[in-house]
């Protein structure tokens, strides 16, 4: 199922990187979802909740690192994790 199917208002940038998209996803589930029911969460409730979102940053930010690498954008591979042997 493709959500931007059903919402024609949709702001979707098909160019955009894994980072933005994240950013963008997760900022949604804050604004649609865990913002309103923040008072009604426990406090390890908020904690798994800030956990699972640094994971998806985290996530997020591998993706970036492969589509640069499968771009060709990265720069001298020795300055980075990509280079290995």
């Amino acid at each position: 199922m493709n959500i931007l199917d059903d919402n024609p208002n949709s702001d979707f940038n098909e160019g955009a990187n894994a980072d933005y998209i994240v950013g963008e996803s997760m900022s949604a589930l804050w604004d649609l979802v865990i913002e309103p029911m923040q008072s009604k969460l426990s406090q390890e409730e908020i904690s798994v909740i800030s956990l699972i979102g640094l994971t998806l940053k985290m996530v997020g930010n591998k993706a970036t690192a492969y589509e640069k690498l499968e771009a060709g954008e990265l720069e001298d591979p020795k300055e980075n994790d990509f280079y290995r042997n």
